[in-house]
């Protein structure tokens, strides 16, 4: 039979782990297929430092937010614009021909 996954690793490997995937700021699948190991179970281990360090997840700060959201605002925006010139363009082209 084989090993238990959750005793597999030891507590000290799997912090020494996330610290390095969170200090190098790359993608967590990146430093997983550098260390050979599940890209899921490292994503639990960082995950669960990152609460024990205090840090939330990462994601657009105050200003970053706001442009972020006026953007999908103009996004939306301009996919109902773009429906709607199709079916503008489907209109007159049934009443040309």
């Amino acid at each position: 039979m084989g090993q238990n996954p959750a005793n597999k690793y030891t507590p000290e490997f799997r912090r020494e782990t996330a610290d390095y995937v969170i200090a190098s700021g790359r993608p967590i699948t990146e430093c997983c297929r550098e260390l050979g190991l599940n890209s899921k179970t490292v994503n639990d281990w960082v995950l669960k430092r990152r609460r024990e360090l205090g840090e939330t997840a990462p994601g657009p700060s105050g200003d970053q937010a706001a442009e972020l959201r006026s953007a999908r605002k103009r996004i939306r925006e301009l996919e109902m614009e773009n429906e709607f010139l199709k079916k503008a363009a489907a209109f007159f082209a049934r009443t040309q021909g």
